[in-house]
């Protein structure tokens, strides 16, 4: 039977433990502060390891999974790949920026690193990626993920959460799952440009809303829409060009093509609208990864992204952090009035 150690215990790190459970492997919580007495966490049903435990457990686990704060991220897999443990699945963001991530970088053995991204492991994504290419060149692309922060975690005020701490949290970090898979459609941005809202309806000092532009290698251009103030949620992707369009909807788990003739084609994909189902898809994948497989094989099956696509996603967020700020530094000269209109003459 395969291990499988998750540092945190939080909600990200239980859904972690009830995934992996399910695919029939020895689950152990690490929590963060240990629970005197507690053998079995109550919500998961995992064992609980004991900071003494640690290391000896991590080193003959098949992987280790960290799934705590953000500002944690960096030196818990650090922590864990010094245990001696063969894998490391790392929840997203990488680290709060790209500066922070330099120690992991620099550990001989950063390339044993993976970061989540479940939403590649969608098969409404693996999909579009293969379909890409029918709507033509050039194309434009329109990314989005909109939501109600206060939504997310009922039970608890969303003042007191990380997603509103502006060094840990803000959309950019919480929602670089849109930004990830982007990049996997289209690459990197050749130039970026962005737009930070910090005010807004909430009460928080992250950014509530973010609006990025870039130019693709391929020459699509790419716009991404992610705000914590949108009431429904909303999530997907349009893709428009010559050939036609394809348009993702995340929550409805459908893919839509409709052709330059206006043809229409529709896929459904309804395993997608299950979160378990979803990140089981990438937890099998990490768990089968090794050395030598065919990385695009290891992409349509869900694979989560590299330690390298991971540091990619955390710069493009620092730079949309720059972007904004030179932005906002450069001055501009008011719009000219618009001079009122005149009736002709003999309609006065």
């Amino acid at each position: 039977m395969k291990r499988v150690v998750i540092r945190g215990a939080g909600s990200i790190g239980r859904r972690h433990a009830r995934v992996f459970a399910r695919l029939g492997t020895e689950v152990l919580l690490w929590p963060v502060r240990e629970r005197a007495g507690q053998d079995v966490d109550a919500e998961s049903g995992a064992s609980l390891l004991s900071d003494r435990d640690a290391a000896d457990v991590c080193s003959s686990a098949d992987l280790v999974v960290v799934a705590t704060d953000t500002g944690r991220h960096v030196a818990d897999a650090l922590a864990a790949l010094d245990t001696g443990c063969p894998k490391l699945l790392l929840e997203k963001p990488v680290a709060p920026t790209l500066s922070d991530v330099d120690p992991l970088l620099a550990h001989p053995r950063a390339e044993d690193v993976w970061v989540a991204a479940p939403l590649r492991a969608h098969q409404g994504f693996r999909e579009l990626r293969r379909r890409c290419s029918d709507v033509g060149r050039p194309a434009s692309a329109h990314v989005w993920s909109q939501s109600w922060l206060p939504d997310w975690r009922p039970d608890r005020d969303y003042r007191d959460s990380y997603s509103a701490r502006a060094d840990e949290g803000g959309v950019l970090r919480d929602l670089v799952h849109e930004i990830d898979y982007a990049t996997v459609l289209f690459g990197a941005p050749e130039r970026l440009a962005a737009r930070l809202d910090v005010s807004g309806p909430l009460e928080m000092a992250a950014e509530q809303a973010a609006t990025l532009l870039w130019r693709a290698p391929d020459a699509t251009t790419v716009t991404v829409r992610l705000d914590y103030i949108t009431r429904p949620a909303r999530r997907g992707l349009e893709l428009n060009g010559p050939d036609g369009s394809l348009r993702w909807d995340v929550m409805a788990g459908t893919l839509r093509r409709v052709g330059a003739d206006g043809s229409t084609t529709r896929w459904d994909f309804p395993d997608d609208l299950d979160r378990d189902v979803v990140m089981g898809t990438q937890a099998a994948a990490a768990l089968g990864l090794h050395p030598g497989e065919d990385p695009e094989v290891l992409r349509d099956a869900g694979a989560p992204a590299t330690l390298t696509e991971g540091c990619l996603a955390v710069r493009i967020c620092d730079d949309a952090r720059t972007a904004d700020a030179a932005a906002r530094r450069t001055t501009s000269s008011p719009l000219s009035p618009i001079p009122a209109a005149t009736a002709p003459e003999g309609l006065t």
